[in-house]
């Protein structure tokens, strides 16, 4: 079959980016044309277009991750322009709502946890930079494995930091996410359905062997501190010392060992000041090596041995120094010559869009069935690499193709086999989405309404880290002695807590409830004044040392509180993962445990809160948007319309009139024909 592609190799060197709307439709065109005749070959007929209500809905919320409002929806709608799909998918490209659905999925397959550690709000403010700025993709996967250093200074090392200490789960993980192979099991023993030894896993684990999480900046502090080295050598050797010097060399070297104990105390009580850094950098040990486990079995190598560097497939490996093996590593993860690199995102972008991969499984390729077009497997691979790893113009791409425009396979392909796609699949919104959709219904388009609390608590501790650095000794030991006091305040609170949870589980356990109510109201009490007391600290006078120095100092990060409401806020402005209870945890929202664990199976409680729930209540609500339009609206015709627009995006047909305009005689029941329209499928599914 003949690939046409002189075009798409052209892309990268001859256009400027956003690429030429016409460059876009022919490269569009040529993957229509490649997937057709593969069809035709295997005697499969692809779905019709959809009419433009269906379109619109699609396009909002494959693109941009939320429903189109009432208004945006009618003005498409009424619109006679020819060009109208077009011009809505480049719009919806550019706008801020497609930054904001593309960071969901990186959260997601990154498994990024805002709210763990400074580690992971600098790498959650680092991700949302990149996506908004459309860093390449092989770029901002080479900045993740790359990186070193204090997560101050390049938060990039929040991807290694989310696994510390878990050198070979975060391996696995990263050949998982970014070249699309599950080899875990080969961490224990050879890969039982693949090729993989575990020798081959060890050597491959062993580019990163030499990683620490140490921050040489906080020792280096706290030696010019002290001013002081215990290990300084006399400058005339020993055995040419007279006797005389001898006598007075040995009683200098007492004196020098007791100031030694003496500034090993002081460098203790300093050390305090960077305790969490070490959990927030990365460095190299050049001496570290990577060693077969204790329980290795296989004649490749006996247990205990070091493992030499080396890769599961494409480059081969060389002498690399142990100081610069992680950015070799991730030289090779990137690299255009690996053979599942730019493959493997090319596919999950295929899923992104349309639902389901034309490699059916990404996250291992090797066990994937073979797709049914393996030349458009080809053609989307030079499509990526063609436009540079630009995310945004290879979707913009394949959002121009006949395929998004065709209806949707009703049937759900069985997992794990290859796909025809006849059209894009059916399936239902994410949580995201959904809780976005609602956002919009309430407060109308907010997609550019942004959680500044994140950026500035981040901004905070960096600053404060600068700060911290760029103290001096005795300021450094000042900064140590409120720390030390603070922490023994902190455990006196603690223990005094843990001491009356235990009298309070005593007196409950034998039916005392009195006792229990007024020793739980001690406890409340001992809450209120740790709390005070942690309120008047943070009250200090800003330009003292601790107040200046007091987020580098802490263990978590404080997210400021965001400059408005939640709900005036799309789902990627808040932390990740969400919190449980919440209406995302509820409706399959990611876990970040594993990599894509966000998930859209069904549930009862589902269903009880769409009905019954604070979301769905704020829609007839008098304070928003939708309810207030929805009021104000007195024809039953004209309030079907808008309910029609605002969740749906059509206008109702003439049967669905005569069906539901009784429904419309009073706002009441307008309201509960609203409440059922939010829990039917046609509302919950991208059709």
């Amino acid at each position: 079959m003949k690939i046409l592609l002189p075009l798409i190799l052209t892309i990268a060197t001859s256009f400027a980016k956003p690429l030429p709307l016409e460059v876009v439709r022919n490269t569009a065109r040529e993957l229509d044309e490649v997937l057709t005749a593969g069809q035709k070959a295997e005697g499969i007929k692809a779905n019709s277009i959809v009419d433009d209500p269906t379109f619109i809905r699609r396009s909002y919320l494959n693109i941009i991750g939320r429903l189109p409002t009432h208004d945006e929806a009618r003005s498409f709608l009424e619109s006679t322009n020819k060009e109208k799909r077009s011009q809505l998918i480049d719009s919806l490209v550019e706008s801020p709502g497609f930054n904001s659905r593309l960071f969901n999925f990186w959260t997601d397959l990154l498994r990024v946890k805002t709210n763990t550690e400074h580690n992971g709000l600098g790498w959650h403010v680092w991700l949302k930079d990149a996506v908004e700025n459309n860093l390449p993709y092989n770029e901002m996967v080479q900045e993740m494995l790359a990186a070193e250093g204090h997560i101050a200074e390049n938060p990039a090392a929040g991807y290694y930091l989310r696994d510390r200490g878990m050198l070979l789960d975060n391996v696995s993980n990263t050949v998982q996410v970014f070249l699309g192979q599950q080899i875990g099991c080969a961490q224990c023993h050879d890969h039982p359905f693949d090729d993989t030894t575990q020798m081959e896993y060890y050597q491959l684990a062993a580019f990163l062997g030499g990683t620490d999480y140490r921050f040489d900046g906080g020792r280096e502090k706290i030696k010019e501190a002290i001013g002081f080295d215990p290990n300084r050598r006399p400058k005339k050797p020993f055995k040419k010392m007279t006797k005389e010097e001898r006598r007075r060399f040995a009683l200098q070297a007492k004196k020098t060992q007791e100031r030694a104990m003496a500034k090993r105390n002081e460098a203790r009580a300093i050390g305090q000041v960077f305790r969490y850094h070490n959990r927030n950098a990365l460095a190299d040990n050049t001496q570290k090596q990577l060693k077969l486990p204790a329980d290795y079995q296989y004649d490749d190598g006996d247990a205990g041995d070091v493992v030499k560097p080396g890769f599961l497939f494409g480059l081969d490996a060389k002498d690399v120094k142990p100081e610069q093996r992680r950015d070799y590593f991730a030289k090779w993860v990137t690299s255009p010559k690996n053979p599942y690199f730019t493959k493997v995102i090319a596919n999950r972008m295929w899923e992104y869009t349309f639902g389901y991969g034309l490699v059916a499984n990404p996250d291992d390729w090797n066990n994937s069935p073979k797709a049914h077009y393996p030349e458009l497997v080809d053609y989307v691979e030079k499509a990526m690499l063609a436009t540079d790893y630009d995310l945004k113009q290879f979707l913009r791409i394949l959002y121009h193709t006949d395929l998004f425009q065709r209806e949707v396979t009703t049937e759900e392909p069985s997992q794990g086999f290859s796909f025809h796609f006849q059209g894009p699949i059916l399936r239902r919104l994410s949580a995201e989405e959904i809780r976005d959709s609602f956002v919009t219904l309430a407060s109308g388009n907010i997609d550019s309404n942004t959680n500044n609390g994140l950026e500035e608590a981040w901004d905070d501790y960096v600053k404060s880290f600068d700060f911290l650095m760029s103290t001096n000794g005795k300021q450094l030991k000042e900064i140590s002695t409120v720390v030390i006091e603070g922490e023994k305040q902190r455990r006196a609170i603690q223990k005094k807590i843990s001491l009356l949870r235990t009298k309070a589980a005593k007196a409950r356990d034998n039916g005392n409830m009195a006792a229990f109510r007024n020793i739980s109201v001690e406890i409340k009490q001992v809450q209120r004044t740790a709390g005070k007391s942690y309120q008047n600290r943070k009250g200090m006078s800003e330009n003292s040392l601790t107040a200046k120095a007091a987020p580098a100092l802490a263990r978590r990060a404080r997210p400021n509180r965001p400059d408005q409401p939640e709900f005036r806020m799309r789902a990627s402005e808040l932390p990740v993962p969400a919190r449980g209870g919440t209406f995302i945890a509820e409706f399959g929202g990611s876990d970040a445990e594993s990599p894509s664990s966000a998930h859209t199976e069904a549930t009862v409680p589902q269903t009880l809160r769409l009905l019954n729930g604070l979301e769905t209540s704020l829609l007839t609500n008098k304070k928003n948007s939708f309810a207030r339009s929805l009021r104000a609206i007195k024809s039953p015709s004209k309030r079907l319309d808008f309910l029609f627009l605002s969740l749906y995006s059509a206008f109702p047909t003439e049967d669905e009139k005569i069906a539901f305009l009784p429904e419309m005689k009073t706002s009441e029941a307008t309201e509960t024909f609203a409440r059922a329209i939010l829990t039917s499928n046609r509302f919950l599914f991208v059709q």
